[in-house]
């Protein structure tokens, strides 16, 4: 069985999003600035079909986990704003599962790099040996 990783940004008093956050504001008033240092790099701007970016220490340790990675674990709040407010080409090159209680069929979106994406209380999946990353919501990683 592989690895499961915990990847949130999260501010040093310990918030992962900003006050009022809602569809249209996911991360609430401020909440993005958490996530600026990501930004630039040019492992996640090829991600999500950009050109340049910088490269430094940075740029290699996203580039490692966005290698590793075998699947990806959300809650639905996050898949739920990720369907209107994700770029075209959203950075998953794995399979996405989203954790919920509200059923759902899984969906092949082609936004989502031909992965399915499960959102189906209990379902079990597997990412063979490499590692699972969990991130968004704090309630997943729980």
């Amino acid at each position: 069985m592989g690895k499961v990783f915990f990847d949130v940004g999260m501010s040093l008093d310990g918030f992962i999003a900003g006050p009022n956050g809602r569809p249209g504001n996911p991360l609430g008033d401020g909440g993005a600035r958490i996530h600026e240092w990501v930004y630039p790099l040019a492992a996640f701007r090829e991600r999500i079909g950009l050109p340049g970016g910088d490269t430094n220490h940075d740029d290699e340790v996203v580039r490692a986990v966005l290698a590793r990675t075998g699947a990806y674990v959300m809650g639905r709040r996050m898949f739920d704003e990720g369907e209107v407010g994700w770029p075209e080409n959203p950075p998953f090159r794995a399979p996405v599962i989203v954790v919920t209680r509200h059923a759902r069929d899984p969906v092949r979106p082609p936004r989502y790099n031909g992965h399915d994406i499960g959102a189906r209380r209990g379902d079990r999946f597997t990412a063979g040996h490499a590692p699972v990353i969990s991130g968004g919501e704090v309630n997943p990683a729980r």
